[in-house]
């Protein structure tokens, strides 16, 4: 399996994230006369207890999800939401799982008192334990082992995510009526907004009766969910229609893990590989490439530095952005640091890339001995990179299997790009090399177009110099489209519009 097959976790992530996003606006009726009084229900009265959806993804379904609503003895809390996501699908010849579990105890009003989040990436496992208390979110944190703990200060009251479709008819569905509260996000281990309008009272050949249509947004990602008179999510949609949840039962929504097994369609590549108009031959040798970059969202920037230098136009088919990229020459880095030392970090741009996050444990003792070890005392920055690189090369097996952060990987010696870039990352920055996330597009070879891909990039000699761990280089070929910086899932959610949806145009190479 060639390195250049794809980046799972990227796509992976942004598919759980989106179970409870989307939009859509075909086969919708509007009824003329919605209910007169807004719809309401108490968690105490609630009309059903639980509820299965069913998700399908680009016509296939991979996965279902699961709420149950209880009482509750906890302090402080009056009910239980139980909610599970479960994706199975085929990818690269291998059959990956993604679980998602979480318990949210919480007040009458929906209000968070604690939660207990568990996450399952192909055995990859996370867990996150949370408390409300004297105005903060006390969130603790195991993954591979280890614990860590983050306080987060509140200045209102937060809700739990599975609440998000609860939350309209617990304050009275009515067409008209907005709704803007806080969440916390256990994907994304971070606060997020929310804000749902009721735009109208529909019928669909998607639903059985009647449904409130409520697009939301939460945390940067849109949503439309239809909410029937029980306050039941009969419909959710993402990407356009790509993403589908609909209510099911229990029987049919657990029906398909039979039919997973023998799917034999890695959905996730086929729907996020950009195809250009001209095969490359050498992607590896490729020191200039000139594209365009088409279908957009009109708000996103791509951007440009030293070695990437873009600018929109007005194209044939309408607005484009053209791009110049050119392989990055470490005998440039190199001449520039030999002309000056390279400066010591001294701004808060360029220290916030040698600190821990959840994802790059720079400070784990662990990650600081065996980076030490692996570099030799009194090397420079470039001999180290190199070193680091190489030994990830060595030591870890490239396959697309899905971890939370550098640890995972520094035990399990098994990761995808993403991941060794994680653990590139917690080496240099334990090191003290400021280093960064990137992500984009690299063109594979193996399967003809460009497929999302997460990179690095390091502060040497005064520069920013892109690392990429998976294909063991150190300056990177031109195939690389940057799109964006950042190791968090919520750094991602650009991507959101642009994956199947993006093309590409191959204007130049070199060489040919």
């Amino acid at each position: 399996m060639g390195p250049r097959r794809s980046c799972l976790r990227t796509i992976c992530l942004l598919l759980a994230s989106l179970l409870l996003s989307g939009c859509a606006g075909l086969y919708f009726r509007d009824v003329e006369t919605p209910p007169s009084a807004p719809v309401r229900h108490r968690l105490a009265a609630w009309p059903y207890q639980e509820y299965w959806t069913g998700i399908i993804f680009n016509g296939e379904k991979i996965g279902l999800t699961h709420l149950a609503i209880r009482t509750s003895a906890e302090s402080g809390a009056a009910y239980e939401l139980r909610a599970e996501a479960l994706l199975a699908f085929h990818f690269l010849g291998l059959s990956k799982r993604v679980t998602l579990k979480a318990q949210d105890w919480v007040t009458e009003e929906l209000r968070l008192v604690r939660f207990v989040h568990e996450y399952d990436l192909d055995g990859q496992s996370m867990k996150l334990t949370g408390t409300v208390q004297d105005a903060q979110l006390v969130v603790d944190r195991e993954t591979a082992g280890r614990r860590s703990r983050e306080t987060i200060p509140l200045s209102e009251p937060i809700y739990p995510t599975s609440a998000i479709v609860l939350y309209p008819t617990v304050q009275g569905l009515a067409v008209g009526r907005d709704f803007a509260y806080q969440v916390y996000d256990g994907q994304r281990q971070e606060l997020a907004r929310v804000t749902q309008t009721i735009e109208g009272y529909q019928e669909s050949d998607l639903y059985d009766g009647r449904a409130f249509k409520v697009p939301t947004s939460a945390g940067g990602q849109e949503s439309t969910l239809w909410i029937n008179d029980r306050g039941e999510p009969v419909l959710e949609m993402a990407w356009h229609g790509m993403l589908i949840s609909t209510r099911e039962s229990e029987r049919r929504a657990k029906g398909y893990l039979a039919q997973a097994s023998v799917n034999k369609r890695d959905v996730l590549v086929e729907f996020s590989r950009v195809r250009p108009n001209v095969a490359l031959p050498q992607p590896k040798a490729v020191t200039m490439m000139q594209v365009l970059l088409r279908d957009l969202p009109p708000d996103f920037v791509v951007p440009s530095d030293r070695l990437q230098q873009c600018h929109p136009r007005d194209g044939s088919g309408g607005p484009e952005v053209e791009c110049r990229i050119e392989a990055a020459r470490v005998s440039d880095i190199a001449a520039a640091a030999s002309a000056s030392p390279p400066p010591v970090p001294s701004n808060a741009d360029l220290r916030k890339y040698l600190n821990p996050s959840p994802a790059i444990h720079s400070n784990d003792p662990d990650t600081h001995r065996r980076a030490r070890d692996i570099v030799a005392p009194g090397r420079d920055p470039l001999q180290q990179i190199s070193r680091l690189v190489d030994w990830i090369q060595r030591e870890v097996e490239q396959q697309p299997v899905d971890v939370f952060s550098s640890s995972d990987v520094l035990e399990k010696r098994k990761a995808e790009c993403q991941g060794l870039t994680w653990l590139y990352a917690a080496f240099a920055r334990t090191l003290g090399i400021p280093t960064r996330v990137t992500n984009g597009l690299v063109y594979s070879e193996e399967l003809n177009g460009f497929l999302y891909h997460t990179w690095a990039e390091s502060w040497v000699g005064g520069r920013w110099l892109p690392v990429d761990p998976t294909f063991g280089q150190v300056g990177v070929d031109a195939t690389h489209i940057k799109l964006l910086d950042g190791d968090r899932l919520a750094d991602l959610l650009p991507l959101v519009d642009l994956v199947g949806k993006i093309r590409i145009e191959i204007v130049a190479v070199s060489p040919l």
